[in-house]
């Protein structure tokens, strides 16, 4: 007789505007889901003339599926139907999630394997190896790494930056926290480095037993990440459970993830 699969506990950590699709598509697959948000999402402004100014880069990079959602929603409110983009320029994303965020909108997106939707790897295109006299721009949220700024620098390019979302922790999740621990196969997911810095600074302030024990027995857990730069931090840190990279940074390489932990389990 067959062995049921296990149902897995999965603990949500994605800001809330990203974490109801994703929910929903791992209790399709049968298993438990608890919303827990390190960050919540904090909209800026455009810059000042951004009509003006947006057509004139030949290249322009989005962050996130955030930065996309900010740019979309911030567009429309100021320019109603202008176009977006110039006929000369190309996007392109960092994470397969970006990726398809911007192919729903119709925009001139650069397709890539799957993995090269990361910055290291993006940065060794062929496309993006002389930039010698090149505008790029890059949408993003408040502060966040500099390796692609200062890759397409090297590179040759003029780089600009638009911040338009700044993350800020979120709302300790007391009651989803509590039911994670009792869980029989906990899965936790981490998307970012600052994710997870968020959670584990909300953990140390609002839950007085996490030096005590609760930081030794999440560190035995099953987690999923979305980078081995993610995943080599947390192990040395000390995370001694099963680390899980995302084969894709989208909800699909989620869901390939929690179906490899549910076989190995």
């Amino acid at each position: 007789m067959t062995k049921p699969d296990p149902v897995l506990t999965f603990l949500n950590t994605r800001p809330i505007e990203q974490a109801a699709a994703l929910s929903q598509s791992v209790q399709q697959k049968g298993h438990q889901v608890l919303e827990c948000p390190s960050l919540k999402i904090c909209p800026l402004p455009l810059p000042e003339q951004a009509e003006k100014t947006l057509p004139k880069f030949d290249k322009v990079f989005f962050i996130s599926q955030n930065a996309v959602k900010q740019l979309v929603e911030k567009w429309q409110s100021a320019y109603q139907t202008l176009p977006v983009f110039a006929n000369h320029t190309s996007c392109f994303a960092i994470g397969q999630s970006t990726y398809l965020a911007m192919e729903s909108h119709d925009w001139p997106v650069v397709k890539l394997n799957s993995s090269q939707y990361v910055t290291e790897t993006l940065l060794e295109l062929d496309d993006l190896q002389d930039l010698t006299n090149q505008q790029c721009l890059i949408v993003k949220g408040k502060g966040g790494r500099t390796a692609l700024a200062e890759g397409l620098k090297a590179a040759g390019a003029t780089v600009t930056e638009w911040a338009l979302y700044e993350r800020k922790s979120a709302d300790f999740c007391a009651s989803e926290w509590q039911a994670f621990q009792k869980a029989r196969h906990p899965v936790l997911l981490i998307s970012s480095l600052e994710a997870w810095y968020r959670l584990e600074k909300m953990l140390k302030e609002n839950n007085e037993d996490w030096a005590k024990k609760d930081q030794a027995w999440l560190f035995l857990q099953d987690i999923i990440v979305f980078s081995d730069r993610i995943k080599n931090a947390l192990q040395q840190q000390g995370w001694k459970g099963r680390l899980f990279v995302v084969p894709q940074q989208s909800n699909s390489g989620i869901l390939t993830a929690l179906e490899q932990i549910s076989i190995e389990c």
